[in-house]
Order: C-alpha cells, then sequence, then structure tokens
C-alpha cells in the first residue's frame, strides 16, 4: 500500500464518523483514534523518542493510534541477527507502523523509501538493543 491509497483511506473513514454513517468492517482504519484509543494504553519512554524520529522526518504524520503502540511494542520484541544486512520483519513492521499513523497530507516521499529510512534511524538509535531501558 502506499501513502496516496492510506491517506485516501483514512479520508474516507473521517468522513463516516463525520457524517455519523456505521463505520463497517469493509472501511477499517488502524490509524482511527476514535476506534483506536491511546487514552488507557501504556506507553514507553522509547515509544515518545521513536516519535519524537518520525515528527523530525518530511512523513506528514501528525497523529498515531493504539494500532501504532501495538505495533511499535511488536517491532521492539524483533532480535535482529548480527551481519545481516536487513531483517524482513523489520521491514513489514515499520510498514505495519506506518499504515497505522494518521498523515496530514501525502507524504512527499513512498514508503519503501520511508521504511528504510526509518529502518536505519531505529538501528543508529539502538533503540532496538535489548540492552536498552526506558
Amino acid at each position: 500500500m502506499e501513502f496516496d491509497e492510506i491517506v485516501r483511506q483514512q479520508a474516507t473513514h473521517k468522513l463516516h464518523h463525520a457524517t455519523k454513517e456505521a463505520v463497517g468492517e469493509n472501511l477499517p482504519d488502524l490509524s482511527c483514534q476514535i476506534c483506536y484509543l491511546t487514552k488507557d494504553i501504556i506507553k514507553h519512554e522509547r515509544f515518545d523518542r521513536f516519535w519524537r524520529m518520525i515528527e523530525q522526518m518530511n512523513l506528514s504524520a501528525e497523529a498515531y493510534s493504539r494500532q501504532t503502540i501495538y505495533a511499535f511494542n511488536k517491532l521492539m520484541e524483533l532480535s535482529f541477527e548480527k551481519g545481516k544486512s536487513h531483517n524482513a520483519s523489520l521491514i513489514v513492521r515499520i510498514k505495519v507502523i506506518l499504515t497505522t499513523m494518521e498523515y496530514a497530507e501525502n507524504p512527499k516521499i513512498d514508503v519503501p523509501i520511508a521504511t528504510y529510512q526509518i529502518g536505519i534511524m531505529l538501528k543508529k538509535s539502538k533503540l532496538l538493543t535489548t540492552e536498552h531501558t526506558d
């Protein structure tokens, strides 16, 4: 899925909430803060640091949902094999995170570039290391 599809799906989903129409299973949006409240979820400092990194990127990301936090927590559970140039699970989970964030507009970059940049940032920031503590 590309960003234009994600943004279009989010706008359609929001419209259904705004017009009080039923938001059915056929119109899911994992970034929806109404459907996936962040109010009572435990969020660690590690996620806050991750979100600050996302805000610095040119992604137009303006919000996250409970699903974003859940996907990030799952990403943190990954273990990385030394010497491997990339990890397929890392790529998949970053893409999941990208679909759970709310965007103000279409980002200027595409999903593969955003995925690559986030992967590099996560590795350099040491957020993915097991000895890192909150």
